[in-house]
């Protein structure tokens, strides 16, 4: 008995320093999981001609030159496109749909899209919150269906889906105006109360330095006794990894930093499409970057690596510089070795703290869902290079 007391309080002391001296780590704990259905109605405006469109041309395939199809195969645009209350132009703008749309379709008699996009609202209740989806839209059958696969704010932890009808169509231009009927189901508040609460604590470790972080260090013991307990059972876990195993849905918090670089000789985020060359967006609208970023347990990019963050990220603002998402962060170190979480939302890269949603995983985080909170540590405003701080909160 003496021995285990003293295993236990040497796991305590360890536990209470880890934060002191090391911003990576996880934490796992069970929570009751409840869920409510909610509706919207919107129409989404897609304009593609004029001298300021909201959807772009940005990629498109070497092998269709003889391709008379206004859309071909294989073309990736980047959209802005305005949400409003009704189907007129002129009805009041809600938000706006920012992303990608792929033409994934041989066959013109049934095109099809494959959607990459951010439904961000600007009024209302739903007002600084958002919806991903993440889905194929065949686009010439009348009524079709899309599949939400997260949100950010009021729309934490959500699924569900779209029914989409086209309200109006112009042929030649290719401009449209899309009816959506949007159906979700969310999470109770109750774990996204305590998850957050515990991002928000755990957030400034990013920026805090020396004796802040022995303060933080002393916040954290207590709930990482509460911890302990798993720790005992699995003796041989990594410090930085601490898991509750049962039958019901467990939450993890991760954090780690995530490491952009773009300038150099071997850059680790590379350019690989872009609009015209006449259209010179001063937020780089259209800009997509292919990225194998390194993932570190502090934010010395000479600190230990924990994984790669792997995906595309484009530019889909207009008027603000609002990334579009879709990464993969995939853990190389401790019980999460080989194990995965997928993100696919809006980054307003210029908000010093901003949140996206954790749509799936694989491995130990298998039907994963949550949200990131990321804050920039770094930034070198010559070069684009970044260092940005992530809190990860998943249920899986």
């Amino acid at each position: 008995m003496a021995r285990m007391a003293a295993f236990v309080y040497a796991l305590i002391i360890c536990a209470a320093m880890a934060p002191a001296y090391g911003e990576y780590y996880t934490e796992s704990r069970n929570v009751p999981r409840k869920e409510k259905m909610t509706r919207l109605h919107f129409f989404l405006h897609v304009i593609l001609s004029g001298k300021n469109p909201s959807a772009v041309k940005v990629a498109g395939s070497n092998r269709t030159e003889g391709d008379k199809s206004p859309t071909p195969f294989g073309s990736v645009y980047a959209i802005d496109d305005p949400l409003k209350e009704g189907p007129e132009p002129e009805s009041k703008t809600i938000g706006n749909a920012q992303g990608l749309y792929l033409s994934s379709s041989q066959d013109y008699s049934k095109f099809t899209i494959v959607m990459c996009v951010d439904f961000g609202f600007t009024e209302g209740k739903f007002k600084g919150s958002s919806f991903s989806v993440f889905s194929r839209n065949p686009v010439t059958e009348a009524d079709r269906e899309v599949a939400v696969v997260g949100g950010r704010g009021k729309f934490r932890m959500a699924g569900g889906f779209a029914k989409v009808k086209t309200s109006y169509f112009n042929a030649t231009t290719g401009d449209a105006i899309l009816e959506y009927k949007l159906s979700y189901i969310k999470t109770s508040s109750s774990m996204n109360q305590n998850t957050l609460h515990l991002s928000k604590t755990l957030l400034p470790v990013f920026l805090v330095q020396g004796q802040r972080r022995k303060k933080m260090a002393k916040a954290s013991l207590a709930l990482l006794v509460i911890s302990m307990v798993g720790v005992i059972q699995s003796a041989n876990a990594e410090s930085w990894a601490r898991r509750l195993e049962a039958e019901k849905e467990t939450v993890t918090n991760l954090q780690f930093y995530f490491h952009d670089i773009v300038s150099g000789k071997n850059p680790t985020a590379i350019k690989v499409a872009q609009p015209s060359a006449g259209n010179r967006s001063p937020t780089l609208f259209g800009s997509i970057m292919m990225a194998d970023d390194p993932l570190t347990e502090g934010p010395d990019p000479s600190s230990k690596a924990v994984g790669r963050a792997q995906g595309i990220y484009g530019s889909a603002g207009q008027n603000e510089l609002a990334l579009i998402m879709a990464m993969n962060f995939d853990f190389t170190d401790g019980i999460y070795n080989g194990s995965c979480i997928s993100l696919l939302g809006k980054n307003p890269a210029m908000n010093p703290v901003r949140e996206m949603p954790i749509v799936g995983g694989t491995g130990l985080f298998r039907f994963a869902r949550g949200y990131a909170i990321a804050q920039t540590y770094w930034l070198d405003v010559t070069t684009g290079d970044a260092i940005v701080g992530y809190n990860v909160t998943v249920a899986h």
